[in-house]
């Protein structure tokens, strides 16, 4: 069973005492607050942690990581704004599948676990709240049990005692459906009387210890039975002494006689010495213990005095009264190493191709080589990358939608997001993280975004992880991860053309692939903004599954296919002089005469859609065009007479298809850091 601890309060009401953390990092004899309670569940065998943090959470993400350090697994869950006590555990479903404990942030009970799931499994109940006779119920005051199911809350009358909330609870999931997400619920004012009044709230009535040590008399009332829980009788043996350090996971023990007063101290590092050289578990503690622990009387405890034993490498040092009786423990505190978790952006654009697709396929250009020119627009794919303090991935896609996963080694293919998870698997980072992912343009519409997406995240670890990838090992990581971890047939140039951006010219052989960057003039570059028009066909496609085709068709007739890949090839020499030498009439034609070639490769290329848009276009002033990626759908590339753009927009449109204004993008991929989380 999974614990919820709401550890993102304020801490208002101890200002006076600690002011330079959250509530829970209240440094209670040695270790946080927050530890006492985890440590505590783990006692009762609860490892699995959710930490609602908000807060100056850093300081807590920081300390406990992913828990492993106390043996346990931490999950974080980090609210923008608090959301109060209800809104905090809501914010936490994903992590939720079954009955969950939750605790408030400043409650210590020592309630039976086992015991109190259960009453709750017993009474089949949603929701169960840990109750305790008080005469201060508190600001929601005591509840009111009829058979055990609590039926209101009500003030204190009188001197009378009241059942106060005991700060731990038991939930069904089936609790989030009276949660209202993203808003400031509490689970005192607003969800508590509602679930008593459909009778579906039980009370479990509790006698043991507890304390909540959100007022500063608490707080000292608790670290004083912190201390009294670290006092071992001098007649106890060594066995008691370590599980005492086990328990409260404080590396001291204070021996005391009948009196309590300090007789000695001992660590975990005295056991361990005495049982190497041979000692016994059973032996007495006086026989190991340091008898003349370097102490301080109450009234010369000073800070600068505490101070000056610090730094002679003391870490603990007992408070004692006058009598000789052990009255505090003064613990050094090590400034907690604040670890970042970088907050990563980026985009990556989309490309078009102007010659020389098909060529690029592994099966033809390792052969025979393979050429092609293309360019970058402004359209993107955004992500941003945020670094988790545990080891728990999320990753929310706008059109896959999103996903939880546990750890690294849980990752698996199962069709959503696949190539996102492929990324992740051939960079093997060592932490969670959470991955957001959105795009100017869905994906089958034959502008290279499954290239663009892989770039992205590659991008994204290389700048996280600073592991100084070059572009080219961008590009070749996330071909891997598309071409090799998933099988996806498909050609070479959306990677380069993604991470590089403008126009190049890119070159491949067995040996090796070059991007050869085409610096045209600008006016070159405006008049081509001018002259090109993208229009969506309506129907998207599959490429890895149209490449499957194309290359079986290939084989089937290879010889007839390599003239035409190798025409295509020179063709794309030709594009090219005419993009540098600013010989743009010749584009049209050029363009028209690749998409005829392409056509007659595969008959599945093209489609009576297709075929008639182009048509169209042609005969409203079109010079020619292509069909851009795999074939089958997507974008249709025209380039026209300016004087007949609005003629061709119009016929388009009218027989259905989709025209997207753009412009180039000179840039690639593009990373940076960011200082906002949210």
């Amino acid at each position: 069973m999974k614990a919820v601890i709401l550890a993102g309060g304020f801490g208002t009401r101890l200002r006076r005492v600690i002011y330079d953390r959250p509530k829970a990092m209240a440094q209670i004899v040695g270790i946080p607050f927050l530890e006492h309670q985890i440590r505590l569940l783990k006692e009762q065998g609860t490892k699995e942690i959710i930490l609602c943090v908000s807060y100056m959470s850093n300081k807590i993400k920081s300390y406990f990581g992913d828990g492993s350090k106390i043996g346990v697994d931490i999950t974080y869950s980090e609210e923008e704004i608090p959301l109060g006590t209800a809104g905090a555990i809501k914010k936490a479903e994903r992590y939720i599948k079954d009955t969950f404990l939750v605790i408030n942030g400043d409650s210590y009970s020592q309630i039976n676990i086992n015991e109190f799931l259960d009453f709750h499994k017993l009474k089949k109940s949603e929701a169960t709240i840990a109750l305790k006779e008080t005469e201060d119920p508190g600001p929601h005051g005591g509840a009111i049990l009829h058979k055990e199911k609590i039926i209101s809350f009500q003030p204190r009358v009188g001197n009378n005692k009241s059942l106060g909330n005991n700060g731990v609870y038991l939930f069904e999931p089936s609790i989030f459906n009276y949660i209202e997400p993203g808003k400031n619920v509490s689970l005192e004012k607003e969800i508590y009387p509602l679930l008593a009044k459909e009778q579906k709230l039980y009370g479990y009535v509790y006698d043991g210890y507890f304390i909540d040590i959100g007022l500063p008399e608490t707080y000292y009332k608790f670290k004083e039975d912190v201390l009294n829980s670290l006092r071992l009788d001098e007649k106890r043996n060594l066995r008691e002494a370590i599980r005492k350090i086990d328990k409260s996971g404080i590396n001291i023990v204070l021996v005391t006689d009948n009196e309590r007063k300090l007789k000695g101290t001992l660590s975990q590092e005295d056991i361990n010495k005495f049982i190497l050289k041979g000692g016994n578990l059973d032996d007495a503690v006086t026989k190991i213990m340091n008898k003349d622990p370097i102490t301080l009387n109450s009234e010369s405890a000073t800070k600068e005095e505490l101070t000056k034993l610090y730094k002679l490498g003391i870490s603990s040092v007992p408070i004692i009264e006058k009598s000789g009786s052990l009255k505090d423990i003064e613990f050094y505190e090590e400034e907690i190493e604040s670890k970042t978790f970088p907050v990563i952006r980026g985009r990556a654009p989309l490309r078009v191709s102007f010659a020389g697709g098909g060529t690029d396929l592994p099966y033809f250009f390792k052969t025979y080589g393979g050429a092609v020119i293309n360019a970058t627009i402004n359209r993107y794919c955004y992500g941003t990358l945020i670094k988790r303090a545990d080891k728990k991935i999320i990753i929310d896609s706008d059109i896959e939608g999103d996903i939880f996963i546990d750890s690294l080694d849980n990752l698996s293919y199962n069709g959503k997001l696949d190539l996102l998870k492929a990324v992740v698997k051939l960079i093997k980072p060592d932490f969670g993280f959470e991955l957001y992912i959105h795009n100017d343009l869905p994906p089958g519409r034959g502008l290279g975004s499954s290239a663009s997406l892989a770039v992205l995240i590659s991008s994204l670890f290389n700048q996280l992880m600073d592991t100084r990838l070059d572009d080219y090992e961008i590009a070749e990581m996330a071909y891997r991860a598309e071409r090799e971890e998933l099988n996806i047939k498909g050609g070479c140039q959306d990677q380069y053309a993604t991470i590089t951006g403008g126009f190049n010219f890119m070159e491949f052989s067995i040996d090796k692939s070059l991007v050869y960057p085409l610096r045209l003039k600008k006016e070159v570059v405006e008049e081509l903004q001018n002259r090109l028009m993208l229009c969506y066909v309506g129907i998207s496609h599959h490429s890895g599954e149209i490449h499957i085709r194309q290359e079986k068709s290939f084989y089937q007739n290879e010889k007839e296919k390599i003239e035409k890949l190798i025409k295509l090839k020179e063709l794309t020499y030709i594009i090219r002089e005419a993009l540098l030498t600013n010989h743009l009439e010749t584009l049209g034609r050029l363009l028209n005469e690749t998409w005829i070639i392409k056509r007659k490769l595969d008959t599945g290329i093209s489609n009576n859609i297709v075929d008639n848009l182009y048509e169209v276009g042609l005969k409203n002033g079109a010079y020619g065009g292509r069909l851009l990626g795999a074939g089958a759908g997507g974008y249709l590339l025209f380039f026209y007479s300016p004087k007949r753009r609005n003629d061709l927009k119009r016929a388009l449109e009218a027989i259905g298809g989709e025209v997207m204004n753009f412009s180039f993008d000179l840039d690639g991929t593009q990373v940076w850091s960011s200082k906002h989380i949210y």
